[in-house]
């Protein structure tokens, strides 16, 4: 069977940057969120779900592969892949994307606890992003409508039932940060939450099958290096990468500017951190470190850099002579 790549990360983690510098690439679609519900009826059966039961396992599969197969072709699917919005899209281009260009994968935000499943009924090339909790939850709060397309309220509920509160996950160490998730009131707090128990679940799955951890800010700070390692791990041999690829991110999302030809100043003195900045104030990234932290997840701290160095400097140095020797 042959792999397809699956991108996987919480939601404003950098799961659409990748699959854009991919598809760009590799001259493929990366399927944008096929558990969107204007993609299946079943999306709130199939998002945060861990599968245990051969009925839903079927079932996710069949859908699955009709998505993959180009036997279900919604719009929404190709969001990232189109220069103008959804609705100015014409039936007639439509067709010619899926008739033209082959399918690579799909990018996920809502599949973080399918890793193994994946990998097993799909022999998923998994591609895992993380970015800093306070710089996800500064970018969700700047894109106001995020949580519309569920209902805050309703994601959040649905979150929690599929997670922490399921039985698939009562043998898990999430189970004993219950009173954290009952004691968070505010969004920050809930968002806190759902990153938190998002990335104890995932991380955990992930070392268990020596699946790599890719990080948003590794990317930013040096995209042709680190974009060139992601490839590797994928095994697409082309090693050439125009700078368009990933300084021009989506056709559809705002035009972020990943990279540093405009704030290198700025990035290099005050570290990852820039990208909450007069987003959130000190207390609000005091109450999302101290749930991450309760969770026991301590990849992060407040400069913003993954811990794996002593100190930012030392962290970037380090972090490119690490993927040049190796």
């Amino acid at each position: 069977m042959q792999s397809i790549i699956v991108i996987l990360g919480f939601g404003r983690s950098g799961t659409t940057w990748l699959s854009d510098v991919i598809s760009k690439k590799m001259g493929g679609l990366i399927l944008f969120e096929p558990f969107h519900p204007s993609v299946t009826n079943c999306s709130s059966q199939f998002a945060y779900s861990h599968i245990s039961q051969e009925k839903d396992s079927k079932l996710l599969e069949g859908f699955l592969n009709d998505v993959l197969n180009k036997r279900h072709k919604r719009k929404w699917l190709l969001r990232n892949h189109i220069p103008v919005s959804l609705d100015e899209v014409t039936d007639d281009f439509q067709d010619t994307v899926w008739q033209e260009c082959n399918i690579l994968g799909f990018k996920e935000p809502r599949a973080s606890f399918l890793i193994s499943w994946l990998q097993k009924n799909f022999n998923a090339k998994i591609v895992f992003i993380v970015r800093h909790p306070c710089a996800v939850i500064a970018s969700i709060k700047k894109r106001v409508n995020f949580w519309e397309e569920f209902g805050w309220s309703q994601n959040y509920k649905m979150f929690l039932q599929k997670t922490i509160f399921s039985e698939s996950f009562h043998n898990h160490e999430i189970i004993n940060y219950i009173d954290v998730v009952e004691n968070a009131r505010t969004d920050i707090e809930k968002m806190s939450v759902m990153w938190s128990i998002t990335h104890s679940v995932a991380i955990e799955e992930l070392e268990r099958l020596s699946i790599p951890i890719f990080h948003y800010e590794d990317f930013y700070y040096a995209p042709f290096l680190f974009f060139r390692n992601l490839f590797a791990y994928i095994g697409y041999s082309g090693s050439n990468l125009h700078p368009s690829y990933f300084f021009t991110p989506s056709m559809t999302t705002v035009k972020t500017l990943h990279g540093l030809y405009n704030y290198e100043g700025k990035f290099v003195e005050k570290g990852a951190s820039l990208f909450w900045e007069n987003i959130l104030d000190d207390s609000e990234v005091d109450t999302i470190m101290k749930i991450v932290n309760s969770f026991g997840i301590y990849i992060y701290d407040k400069t913003g850099f993954p811990v794996r160095k002593a100190n930012k400097e030392t962290y970037l140095n380090r972090r490119v002579k690490d993927l040049i020797t190796h």
